[in-house]
């Protein structure tokens, strides 16, 4: 699979490596090559929210450039789904927080 993050650093020609080393450069404490290679290629989808922005600023792009919004959007309707636990109150989907945010 052929991420957005993968596509965004084929068209720049910046490797993995240099990307890492970009990410080093700019942060006291980076991304691990190895977690940021599972991200690129798509192994890795629920990372910490500073790891996304420290991929953004050292890219200068906005989260929606990298962050596959099918497999986030995937993931929420897995989040969504009844437990069977009625003693739990169900979290809030995203329309009904946002209502410009539609969920097929």
């Amino acid at each position: 699979m052929e991420t957005k993050l993968k596509r965004l650093l084929k068209i720049r020609r910046i490797s993995q490596k240099k990307l890492y080393q970009m990410i080093c450069k700019k942060y006291e404490t980076p991304i691990g090559l190895d977690a940021l290679s599972q991200i690129i290629n798509g192994k890795k989808l629920n990372y910490h929210l500073n790891t996304l922005v420290k991929i953004c600023k050292t890219l200068k792009v906005q989260p929606h450039s990298v962050v596959e919004s099918e497999i986030l959007h995937n993931q929420l309707k897995k989040q969504n789904q009844p437990t069977g636990h009625s003693e739990y109150p169900q979290p809030l989907k995203l329309s009904e927080i946002n209502p410009t945010y539609k969920i097929n």
